[in-house]
């Protein structure tokens, strides 16, 4: 379970929520509670820290995938207004060639396969 670390205006206490471990003040001194042995006090200290540097290393993965989904939506988003585009293209065309500007056969033959392209049928 992660311990929080708590800050004032003058000093910086590194704490578990029972004991203050220790405090870091704002000109780079630190004071160590005498109640704690200095090996205890560096674990701790050092657990906390490796906690809040996991959590921000979590929350940067997270961003990272987050850019990247909302990435792959906006190319979904423009690939299916292509597809849109080309399946009006397409349908406009075989209009422009059902007024006799190829043959019944042909025009059944392109009327069949783009038909089975917009279906995705092969």
């Amino acid at each position: 379970m992660s311990e929080p670390i708590y800050f004032s205006t003058n000093s910086h206490p590194i704490s578990n929520p029972s004991t203050q471990i220790m405090r870091v003040d704002l000109d780079g001194g630190f004071t160590v509670n005498e109640s704690i042995q200095a090996n205890d006090a560096a674990k701790e200290v050092l657990r906390i820290m490796k906690e809040q540097w996991f959590a921000d290393a979590q929350a940067t993965k997270i961003r990272e995938l987050q850019s990247d989904v909302n990435e792959l939506k906006k190319l979904v988003e423009y690939l299916q207004d292509r597809i849109k585009l080309m399946k009006s293209t397409g349908d406009e065309l075989l209009e422009w060639l059902k007024d006799g500007t190829i043959s019944d056969s042909n025009y059944r033959l392109l009327a069949n396969a783009w038909q089975r392209a917009k279906e995705n049928k092969r």
